[in-house]
């Protein structure tokens, strides 16, 4: 029974570090979205900077159609962040099953052990009260001569 639950330990230690390693990918995706509205927020800024001074048309195009392009950047970050979080929650998922397995595992190894320790010292405790009473009869036998 101990390889079994050995066996479910080692899947549980594996599916925690998935998770973890499905967390950092989130967060490396969350950090990168934040970066790219932070990114078009200062190229809106300076978008109506340049509007209050006089742009040409044509940089004002150029600077409209880069925000535009940025949107579908950022667009396309908000689906690989909810992508990630979906991920992320499987994984913890994996890993808490992984986990609850794992534990019920070692709780029935525990409970074998114990048995078989209890097993045991019922065995020795046995065997000393064979022995005391056979010490116990060989004194009564030499004491009736």
């Amino acid at each position: 029974m101990q390889p079994v639950a050995h066996h479910a330990e080692q899947k549980e230690q594996d599916a925690v570090r998935i998770f973890v390693e499905a967390q950092k990918a989130l967060q490396a995706s969350e950090q990168q979205l934040q970066q790219l509205l932070t990114y078009r927020g200062e190229y809106k800024q300076q978008l109506a900077d340049q509007q209050r001074q006089s742009i040409s048309m044509r940089r004002m195009r150029d600077y409209q159609l880069f925000i535009d392009n940025l949107g579908t950047t950022i667009d396309s970050a908000y689906m690989d962040v909810e992508l990630k979080k979906k991920i992320c929650d499987e994984k913890k998922q994996l890993w808490l099953a992984c986990r609850s397995r794992s534990h019920a595992l070692g709780s029935v190894v525990e409970k074998y052990q114990l048995e078989e320790y209890r097993d045991r010292e019922r065995l020795e405790q046995k065997e000393q009260d064979e022995h005391a009473q056979r010490i116990s009869q060989g004194i009564s036998l030499k004491s009736e001569k």
